[in-house]
């Protein structure tokens, strides 16, 4: 009976082991990479980068240093040996809490620390009272008795995890920016168009880099991308440059802008003026690539600024070309409200689908109809999120 105790004992801990272990190291290798990336990005005042890989492994490695060390100071109940595992966790949430303010400044909040510094105080004061307890400690006399024990410590393991995920950093939005970055950088820009939901995930950065890889995904194809895709997103209305800007929130967690700027041909120098004068500037001179005049139309669109988007629209787009989906129903959104002396004529070239029109009309009978609002708008969202109509008429 006493081997197989001992058996039984050394299997538990062996499973334990084996799947914190796992389960650590995907959480800093897979879920938490790109929050340590931007937390070393940062405190290194932007002058190293994270490997997710090596800094999975360290970090696990560590962890479970922690394990060993707690083990080897304090003496565990046989029933609950998994409580050896809660500050080696508890540890990794805290590491993995970073979060940015709109600065770009990463910091780990002080109450958070503070609270993980009295759990550690008071982890002992509960160990030694567990301790206490007879029932804890008193070896099982049955095999059928073991059960309990495996159930007990798996338990007290995944309820230290679910700790661990709960005092990371669990934004959704901030964990999408910061991976359709990632994968910008890595030149994947298939997977960062695909990454998140659409419908939910969107803040400055976001668009900006999902409109980054779109730009690089049309200069591979024949098609422009940006005006076709662009507001397949959800994009806030506030949101008025599809560029990175000298002030304001920060564009860039994990690496500098700078690819980017690469992919119109050109840096800016004078960091007073806007992004969209810079764009302009380098259109007329004929300096910057073809991108560029997709990113000065759609940062018309996302402004709803169409009186200036017709008027630049007719020099890189006629009847030559298909007009990209977007640029095609904000066209139509302009000839139906523009119907007087004020209507610019050069349009007439650019040609409009049948059925874009069919759609539109469907759209403003829905838009004009008498439901309530919140119906209206969850019909509208429903059947529509992913065109420009959506965008430009939503509240």
């Amino acid at each position: 009976m006493k081997n197989n105790r001992n058996g039984a004992h050394t299997a538990i801990s062996a499973v334990c082991a084996a799947l914190f272990v796992v389960i650590t190291f995907l959480y800093f290798y897979s879920f938490q990479g790109d929050i340590l990336g931007m937390m070393q990005y940062s405190w290194s005042d932007h002058q190293t980068s994270y490997d997710r890989l090596a800094g999975g492994v360290i970090f696990t490695a560590l962890a479970l240093l922690v394990k060993i060390i707690t083990s080897a100071i304090l003496s565990f109940p046989t029933r609950l040996q998994a409580l050896s595992y809660f500050p080696a966790m508890m540890l990794s949430g805290v590491v993995t809490s970073g979060t940015v303010d709109d600065n770009g400044q990463v910091s780990i909040s002080w109450r958070l620390i503070c609270l993980a510094i009295v759990l550690l105080l008071l982890f002992p004061v509960v160990v030694s009272h567990l301790n206490r307890y007879y029932s804890y400690n008193n070896p099982f006399r049955d095999t059928h008795s073991s059960v309990a024990e495996w159930r007990s410590n798996i338990l007290v393991l995944l309820l230290s995890m679910v700790v661990m995920y709960s005092i990371g950093n669990t934004d959704r939005t901030l964990h999408t920016r910061l991976a359709v970055e990632r994968l910008c950088h890595e030149g994947k820009y298939d997977e960062a168009l695909d990454y998140g939901i659409p419908m939910f995930d969107h803040d400055m950065a976001l668009t900006m880099w999902r409109a980054y890889a779109l730009s690089r995904q049309s200069s591979s194809s024949a098609t422009t991308n940006m005006g076709e895709h662009l507001f397949n997103y959800n994009i806030g209305n506030k949101q008025s440059t599809l560029l990175p800007r000298s002030s304001g929130e920060p564009h860039a967690l994990l690496r500098d802008c700078y690819p980017i700027w690469q992919s119109l041909g050109f840096v800016p120098r004078n960091i007073d003026e806007s992004p969209v004068t810079y764009l302009r500037r380098e259109l007329r001179r004929g300096t910057a690539r073809p991108a560029a005049k997709d990113y000065l139309l759609c940062t018309m669109l996302i402004d709803k600024d169409l009186d200036t988007f017709v008027d630049f629209l007719p020099r890189y787009y006629d009847s030559n070309h298909e007009l990209p989906q977007h640029y095609a129903e904000a066209l139509i959104i302009y000839k139906s409200r523009h119907r007087d002396a004020n209507y610019h004529k050069s349009l007439d070239s650019l040609k409009v689908g049948e059925a874009v029109k069919a759609d539109y009309y469907d759209f403003l009978q829905l838009l004009r109809s008498k439901k309530t609002m919140h119906a209206k708008q969850a019909d509208i969202k429903d059947n529509y999120f992913g065109t420009y109509w959506y965008y430009y008429y939503k509240r």
